[in-house]
């Protein structure tokens, strides 16, 4: 036995003759013994005999006539296969068993085959004692032992199969194991060292078999099959081979990713290069893997430029390595991961083949030293450092994409359908839209990662189809996949069907070579995504672009043009980690045929297939429309027209082509579209997180999100045009004749009231409840006193008049009589936070009261009153996909009579005078219009198929508009009376004035020019001095305190908070 050679073969041996010996002394036991089948003796004999005996024998020694089972053996063997596990072969020499039927009560003896063998598969331990003892010599001495872990023995074959109770039959034998192990026979001596050498004995177990033939392979490693870790490292080859292809576009120059495929050393005395196939394997057992290399070409070469050709080429060879492996799994249970451990790798060289090999040619012999050296020694670590040394990795997360059908049956009723329900980014729905921040955006569209691959399953193009260039490739196509990652990119995957092909040739097709079929191929890229304008958009020229419905909408207008957000297939990278081959289970033998088709297709789809689509403009997944700042100074634009605009990917975290697979479901990245109207500028390059923004509560999907900031949709526009509302619902009394009293006085709307209708009626928002909603109000309280003293006897009463929308206050002070008018107005707009069955009801009301008194000296004030109510409902109701806007539930302005003094002769009817002033319907045409802009499809932001409609309004926290983004469809159609837009009659909205459109009505405060005051009217401006007034006139004092939304203002312009003063002849103004 040398030191230099493996003394696996000699230690077997070793151990199998122990086994023998110990066999050949149970035999003799029994033979020389006539009791020593006792109970207590079985240990002795257990390797030669085993029996279990009947219930109800007649002796308690055991013996073949009394046993249920009986068996004597001949010597066990082992036959170690590698470093853990030994095959233990029991053979039988005679025996039987008896079996009871399931189906009746007789039994059957089944006798055993001379020869019949039963192999176990043993996991093995091995220790070493180590001892001094100068009886041995004064130096150490060392003892290894062999101890087999019978209770974990798994049966590995049974030669031949027993006619029947083959279940009975296993369990005695499991008995006879556990026998043998309680006898001591587990354990064995393996070569004992008790000489003075140095070493310790060189023991490869895995070595030992001379051919494939001689190992019992294992299928798998918890689970996984050789078969699947072989698919795995061809996969993995692939994309090496691929990288090592200069023409493949790739975003590494590292030599390490293509160490796989390919390699060569300049340096020694023999400079070679090597083409490599994919690496294969088998399982000696769970910790131990064969791995095979296979050299398609080696090439050695004089000089170490490689300039010159090869000196030497070999074609075929194979490399086999026995490495340990380690198996991982993590505590998720998400992630698989099998790899090769680098401390002990050794080289197989009985399994290794190297055709063309010389034995006697010293040169070749140095080839064959040099490569075996390499790949025992060196190529491993190569491996390893470029993270080659995995042989199999499975991520159950990646399978939710492989699994994850985009066959546009998204859910017609949204997610926003029950804001109560949690969705699964783990919050609530309706947290998810109430504390969403806009962050001084106008406006904000999120849209969903879903809802991009729903488009592309929506497209109706042919090119998303079937596409073929000339003889060279033909596919069919499954819609295209698409995963958002951070900074901008994307994975997007090409799901090709099923198709044929020609290879390349010297990178170009080959017309000579035979068309190739492939099919269910799924090919990642790695994009990135722009935004370019209209004139910057490569298809900007095509008619598939100038068919489009954004380019006929928006795109040959002056006054306006569009951005697209595209997929920069141009630059597009191949990403092989994620692509996936449906037709490919390995490469074992085929690698070089797949590695020329894969290379073609990516050929065909970077060099021509991406090019058609930029070319139609067909990579462009979102368009918008801007209005350009030289054409919007004098318009005024909706709260939806964008101005200036960009856009990002949003997300919480960041995710990588490396890290997407294990983002949360319902936290993946969107694309959040931001704007800007009125020519503001963007408040900053991105949105900074809040929420998620899309809601995941039904079914898990939804289009996306679209939000309006509360300054242009509320305070700029909503609140703008109900300010209209205000200026025709608040009554300003008259007073054209003091010396008629009531009789002299009139109302007038405030829209017609020369020294009003300019002035702002603007609403407060009030403090919050509680209530769900945010709620604004406007009030106007005006008071006229109007007394007179002299003796003119002109009147001899106090009479006084008020009205109001929050509290503006005139009193004017005459002596002897008085009259009172009391005018009070109070409307008021109710915004729902809170989605109610995918409605939105905006309440606005409204009342005003008018109270008359008239006192006559010390008579009794005999007093009248009356009031008029009114209320709009503007529901924005969500039907099928879209919404639609109504007024249902809305009514005209209510009288009521109030109250009136018996005697009345003084008075005017206040009930008469409300509805002389008062518009006979409070029209809300213009915040109607304005809102239906919202009905139908979307036409501010459009799809790659498609488009949108807005659905479940709702308001956040901070008052911003959200709508939920859904498919347009014939359920959410209007079809209405509205005007034409400047490319035809539409279905679905009255034309928008960001289109350039004119109102469908007129304005109610310009209806017409209010006629002046009367020449006498109090509120006519005064222009004769007070030098002027005769000493015999009659003196009228007034004061006029106009107190607006709770605070006191100033007559005039100067808005100093003091009573104005003026004495005239005829009245106070």
């Amino acid at each position: 036995m040398c030191n230099d050679e493996n003394s696996a073969p000699h230690a077997v041996r070793y151990l199998n003759a122990q086994l023998a010996v110990l066999h050949k002394n149970a035999e003799l036991c029994l033979q020389e013994h006539t009791n020593s089948r006792k109970e207590e003796n079985k240990h002795s004999y257990a390797l030669a005999e085993f029996a279990v005996q009947r219930p109800a024998a007649t002796t308690q020694i055991p013996s073949m006539a009394d046993s249920l089972f009986y068996a004597s053996f001949q010597a066990p063997e082992l036959k170690f296969i590698c470093a853990h596990d030994v095959l233990l072969k029991i053979t039988f020499s005679e025996g039987h068993m008896i079996s009871e039927s399931s189906r009746t009560t007789q039994r059957q003896t089944i006798k055993f085959e001379e020869g019949l063998t039963v192999t176990y598969r043993v996991n093995f331990r091995t220790r070493r004692i180590v001892g001094n003892d100068q009886k041995i010599g004064d130096y150490g001495s060392a003892i290894e032992l062999i101890i087999l872990d019978l209770d974990k023995a798994a049966l590995s074959s049974i030669d031949p199969e027993p006619t029947g109770g083959r279940d009975v039959f296993l369990r005695y034998l499991t008995q006879y194991l556990e026998l043998i192990h309680s006898a001591g026979n587990h354990v064995l001596f393996s070569l004992p060292q008790f000489d003075q050498r140095a070493t310790q004995a060189e023991l490869n177990y895995s070595l030992i078999g001379d051919s494939i033939e001689y190992y019992d392979w294992l299928e798998n490693i918890n689970g996984v099959t050789f078969e699947q870790m072989n698919a795995y490292m061809s996969s993995v080859w692939l994309k090496s081979a691929m990288l090592a292809q200069e023409q493949v576009p790739s975003s590494t120059t590292d030599w390490r990713p293509r160490c796989l495929a390919e390699f060569s050393r300049s340096e020694g005395k023999y400079p070679f290069r090597m083409q490599l196939g994919a690496p294969t394997v088998k399982i000696l057992c769970e910790r131990e893997v064969v791995i095979w290399f296979d050299i398609d070409e080696l090439h050695f070469f004089a000089e170490a430029n490689f300039e010159a050709g090869p000196v030497k080429a070999f074609k075929g060879w194979k490399v086999a390595v026995v490495v340990n492996i380690v198996y991982s799994k993590d505590t998720a249970g998400h992630a698989i991961t099998i790899v090769f451990d680098m401390s002990n790798a050794r080289y197989h060289d009985a399994l290794s083949d190297y055709p063309g090999l010389d034995e006697n040619d010293e040169v070749m012999l140095d080839y064959y030293d040099l490569i075996v050296s390499f790949f025992s020694e060196e190529y491993l670590q190569i491996l390893y450092n470029a993270h080659y040394h995995i042989i199999y990795s499975h991520d159950t997360r990646w399978e939710k994409f492989r699994k994850m059908s985009f066959d546009s049956q998204e859910a017609s009723d949204g997610s926003w359908w029950s804001l109560e329900l949690g969705d699964s980014s783990g919050i609530s729905s309706r947290e998810t839209i109430q504390r969403t921040k806009m962050f001084g955006f106008d406006q904000v569209t999120a849209i969903s990662q879903g809802s991009l691959n729903s488009q592309f399953s929506s497209t109706s193009h042919t090119a998303f189809h079937t596409w073929t260039y000339d003889s060279y490739f033909s596919a069919t196509y499954k819609p295209f996949s698409l995963q958002l990652l951070s900074n901008n990119r994307a994975l997007v995957w090409v799901h090709l069907a099923n198709g044929n092909l020609k290879p390349l040739k010297e990178w170009v097709p080959d017309d000579g070579s035979e068309a190739q079929e492939f099919r269910d191929w799924r090919v990642a890229f790695e994009v990135e995504i722009k935004m370019c304008s209209q004139a910057e958009l490569e298809g900007a020229g095509s008619t598939t672009y100038a068919s489009s419905a954004y380019c006929r909408e928006h795109g040959n207008f002056v006054d306006r043009e569009l951005r697209h957000i595209y997929l920069d297939l141009a630059h597009a990278e191949y990403v092989h980690d994620y692509s996936n081959f449906g037709d490919m289970r390995n490469l074992e033998g085929n690698s070089r045929s797949l590695l020329l088709k894969l290379q073609a297709v990516v050929y065909y789809l970077t060099e021509y297939y991406f090019p058609f689509l930029c070319r139609d403009g067909l990579n462009v997944i979102t368009s918008i429309p801007i209005w350009k700042l030289d054409f919007v100074a004098n318009r005024s634009l909706p709260s939806y027209a964008l101005t200036n605009v960009t856009f990002h990917i949003y997300s919480k975290v960041e995710v990588t082509r490396h890290n997407w697979t294990q983002v949360t479901p319902g936290q993946e990245p969107i694309i959040v579209v931001l704007g800007t109207t009125g020519s503001r500028p963007l408040p900053s390059a991105q949105l900074e997180f809040s929420t998620g923004w899309i809601v995941h509560a039904n079914r898990g999907f939804s289009h996306g999100t679209i939000g309006i900031a509360k300054r242009v949709f509320i305070e700029e526009r909503l609140l703008s045009l109900l300010a209209n509302v205000n200026a025709l619902t608040t009554m300003i009394p008259v007073l054209i004749d003091p010396s008629q009293g009531f009789r002299g006085l009139t109302l007038k709307k405030w829209a017609e009231h020369d020294q009003r209708k300019d002035r702002p009626s603007k609403w407060e928002l009030q403090p919050s409840e509680g209530e769900g909603c945010l709620k604004y109000l406007w009030e106007h309280c005006e008071e006229w006193r109007y007394q007179l003293r002299g003796n003119s006897n002109m009147m001899s009463s106090t009479q006084g008049i008020s009205c109001a929308p929050r509290c503006q206050t005139v009193i004017v002070h005459l002596r002897l009589c008085a009259d009172t008018l009391i005018g009070i107005t109070r409307n008021y707009v109710e915004l729902p936070t809170a989605v109610k069955q995918g409605a939105l009801h905006i309440k606005i009301s409204g009342k005003v009261e008018l109270s008359l008194s008239l006192q006559v000296g010390r008579a009794e004030t005999q007093t009248a009153s009356s009031s008029v109510s009114w209320s709009t409902n503007v529901t924005v109701q969500t039907i099928g996909s879209g919404i639609k806007v109504n007024t249902l539930g809305s009514h005209d302005p209510v009288f009521t009579k109030g109250s009136l003094s018996e005697n009345n002769s003084r008075f005017r009817n206040p009930m008469d005078m409300l509805r002389e002033s008062f518009p006979e319907k409070v029209d809300l045409d213009e915040l109607v219009q304005e809102i239906r802009a919202f009905e139908g499809s979307w036409q501010y932001c459009y799809p790659l198929a498609n488009p949108y409609s807005l659905a479940s309004p709702v308001f956040n926290d901070d008052g911003d508009l959200l709508f939920e983004l859904r498919r347009f469809g014939t359920s959410a159609i209007r079809v209405g009376a509205g005007a034409t837009s400047p490319t035809g009659a539409r279905i679905g909205r009255p034309a928008s004035p960001a289109n350039g459109a004119q109102r469908s009505h007129s304005r109610g405060r310009r209806t017409g020019r209010p006629s002046s005051p009367a020449p006498h009217s109090p509120l006519r401006s005064a222009s004769t001095p007070a030098a002027a007034v005769s000493s015999h006139a009659q003196a009228a004092f007034g004061e006029f305190i106009n107190v607006v939304n709770g605070a006191t203002v100033g007559g005039g312009s100067t808005g100093r908070q003091v009573p104005v003063r003026v004495l005239t002849n005829m009245g106070v103004v």
